[in-house]
């Protein structure tokens, strides 16, 4: 461990300061690490799949619009832009999408600046990845992924940020922006070769779910040289990876949907502005669905009364339905993938047995309406058809010593990665090849599902239809609706005061005007009176009466 330390001062990554280990992590930032964990243990990566990073931005300057008036009330310089409570509550949702899409330049072929900045947050430790909504950070109900499996990982002896890291990625830029020189594959290369380094050049395992499975890959397979990854890989585990593409991402462009939160619970969310803004996104188009050369047949995805569209005519369904703009961006991420083996030892872990839409099947033409929306469903977790997901069968078939295969019967997407923890955490500490042989000598293992307590509530049946929010997430919603409701209000309440008082100022300038009324008929009377009796003075004294009645 001394003598690599003393080497790390020379390659930039470790700075020795009085005695101390300070890291610099990929994003710059200098950390001290006091702790670095179990030095028995290989450094462990966690790289999230869509919707799995916690993304924080800010915007130069006030926004004019009046939606924005709420997001303004709570945020700093900094705020969370994916994901916070108060985005969603009523009167903000419009902000949540200006500050949230993205603008992208047809003839260019790439983003332009929206005029929002963002960031990633603790990049390095697992801040970014544990729980999406910081306000839940001790639940972690609403977007939990890597939660229990980072608390089960310490409990053995992992620190974060010194031998257990998240590897957050802006996933709605896509593959074109990942792979650039200081992109996210950049800072990923850096990070892994960091923390082994770190961990006296013991190998780095690198987990990733769901979308995620196949963005490593293509790191994997695309980015680093065979000799890199002899170096610094020791084990690649993907878990419920989506490596066909999924049908939820379609669904989610022409329907729109809330990232797997029931609507029901947000009445106020109109799904079309979430369909608008996932529109922009390359990460959302890379992960639309698609067929795999000699496993994964092409098949209908989408079809109308009078229409139908397979997996390789999603750019002509496009142009049909006038995303113009979304599929330029899904023919500029489509050549990004790759279905090669990662050439690294493979755990890969998926589920079956669960009922999955295969095909989005609307009794109307009109493919934006979620009312028309009907399923023709699979096999799969839920989520991603079971074809998808089983592509590591066939590195399996290949090579069995390299690449392992678990099947998770009646696992849905997100009960995959929970019933894979246990996995996880036998290859950290060398028990999986028992834990493996327990499962049978199959070139497929299969695991069955538990048995359910007597009385145990079912769960949702996939990862993208919870059945509601949790009690934490209501009570949030409710707070903050309370004080968005009140914001939103009090436009419309000043107005009325100010109505009120203009009313009560044109009565109190009319009876005023009443009274002046009366006041001059008083004096026009006296001046009559006045003038006649002058007359009459006049012709009894025989004099002449001073005053006309013109002076008076």
């Amino acid at each position: 461990m001394k003598a690599a330390v003393m080497l790390l001062p020379l390659l930039g990554l470790v700075r020795v300061v009085d005695g101390g280990i300070t890291v610099e992590d990929p994003t710059g930032k200098i950390v001290e690490r006091k702790d670095m964990g179990d030095p028995n243990l290989p450094p462990v990566v966690l790289v999230p799949g869509i919707g799995g990073s916690r993304i924080q931005a800010r915007v130069p300057g006030r926004r004019n619009d009046w939606e924005c008036l709420v997001q303004q009330f709570f945020q700093k310089s900094w705020f969370d832009l994916w994901f916070d409570i108060t985005e969603i509550i009523p009167g903000s949702v419009g902000c949540f999408q200006a500050n949230m899409e993205l603008k992208w330049d047809m003839w260019r072929h790439e983003y332009l600046d929206n005029g929002v900045q963002t960031r990633l947050v603790d990049f390095g430790d697992i801040g970014g990845v544990r729980c999406i909504v910081p306000a839940m950070e001790s639940t972690c109900t609403l977007t939990e992924v890597y939660s229990k499996l980072a608390y089960h990982l310490e409990t053995m002896g992992y620190v974060a940020g010194s031998n257990l890291h998240g590897a957050p990625y802006d996933w709605r830029t896509g593959p074109k922006y990942w792979t650039k020189a200081g992109g996210a594959f950049s800072q990923l290369q850096r990070l892994i070769e960091s923390t082994v380094q770190l961990n006296s050049g013991r190998k780095a395992v690198l987990v990733a779910a769901s979308e995620g499975a196949p963005y490593l890959l293509w790191f994997l397979n695309n980015y680093v040289t065979p000799e890199w990854k002899e170096k610094y890989v020791e084990a690649y585990v993907p878990i419920a990876g989506s490596f066909g593409g999924s049908l939820q991402s379609l669904r989610m462009v022409l329907a729109g949907y809330l990232w797997g939160i029931n609507s029901k619970s947000l009445p106020w969310i109109d799904g079309s502005i979430l369909a608008e803004v996932s529109r922009t996104f390359g990460g959302v188009t890379w992960s639309f669905p698609q067929a795999i050369p000699g496993h994964l047949d092409d098949w209908t995805v989408v079809e109308t009364p009078h229409r139908s569209w397979r997996a390789s005519e999603i750019n002509e369904l496009l142009h049909q339905v006038d995303l113009h703009t979304t599929a330029d961006i899904y023919n500029t991420t489509r050549r990004y993938h790759t279905f090669a083996p990662p050439g690294v030892k493979t755990y890969c872990f998926y589920g079956a047995g669960v009922s999955t839409p295969a095909t989005l099947r609307y009794s109307s033409e009109d493919v934006y309406d979620p009312a028309m929306l009907q399923y023709n469903e699979a096999d799969g977790d839920g989520a991603v058809m079971l074809e998808s997901l089983n592509m590591c069968d066939v590195w399996a078939e290949a090579d069995p010593a390299m690449y392992t295969v678990v099947r998770l019967t009646n696992a849905t997407h997100i009960q995959t990665i929970h019933r894979a923890e246990k996995y996880i955490l036998g290859i950290a500490n060398g028990t999986i090849s028992q834990m493996l042989r327990k499962l049978g000598a199959d070139l497929i293992k299969v695991e069955d599902a538990p048995e359910a307590a007597p009385g145990a509530r079912p769960t949702a049946p996939h990862a993208t239809e919870g059945d509601s929010l949790t009690p934490y997430v209501q009570l949030a919603t409710v707070a903050a609706a309370a004080v968005g409701l009140l914001l939103v209000a009090a436009p419309s309440a000043l107005a009325l005061l100010s109505a009120g008082v203009s009313a009560a100022r044109g009565r109190a300038r009319e009876r005023a005007h009443q009274h002046h009324r009366r006041v001059a008929e008083r004096v026009r009377c006296c001046e009559h009176m006045w003038y006649t009796y002058c007359r009459m003075s006049a012709q009894l004294s025989g004099r002449r009466c001073p005053y006309s009645k013109m002076s008076l």
